[in-house]
């Protein structure tokens, strides 16, 4: 069983909208894997037409954000796209990596005249600077919220 082309995820990507989409993806998670697609939704992710296409390549992908470079590099890219969620998934991403080299291209998206991508490049550059990665979703600081993205996030629980 091969993976996917590249050119198949982006007609995939392109095309399918809403539960439709999110049915495609469960199918295609199941039968690859995610991880072993990740690759392949970083090439294909620049050629996806529509926005909630390339928001939903960047939902699943913050549990990779502290050991590939491919997604960091991802996020990176997505933090100049046109859409505000996906603005807000690349936040995320960078957010949940915790890397300190990523703050100079959060800063820029201070200014940005969206004013929930401003609070998200905030959030992250704060969850960046405190080495927290709850304060992306806890951004009082009150310790009652948690964003669990992989086991061991989130005190007292295993996923």
């Amino acid at each position: 069983m091969s993976l996917p082309t590249v050119d198949e995820l982006i007609a995939l990507y392109s095309e399918a909208k809403g539960s439709d989409l999110g049915r495609a993806e469960h199918r295609l998670f199941q039968q690859y894997g995610l991880e072993s697609l990740v690759p392949l939704l970083a090439s294909a992710y620049p050629h996806i037409r529509r926005s909630h296409g390339r928001a939903s390549i960047l939902f699943w992908l913050p549990r990779y954000a502290r050991a590939r470079q491919d997604v960091v590099s991802l996020a990176l890219s997505a933090l100049a796209d046109r859409s505000t969620i996906v603005r807000e998934y690349a936040c995320s991403i960078l957010a949940y990596s915790l890397r300190h080299d990523v703050i100079p291209q959060l800063t820029s998206l201070l200014a940005h005249q969206d004013p929930k991508t401003r609070a998200s490049a905030a959030a992250a550059i704060d969850a960046i600077s405190n080495k927290n990665h709850h304060y992306y979703v806890d951004r009082s600081h009150s310790g009652s919220t948690f964003w669990g993205v992989n086991p061991g996030d989130v005190p007292g629980r295993s996923f």
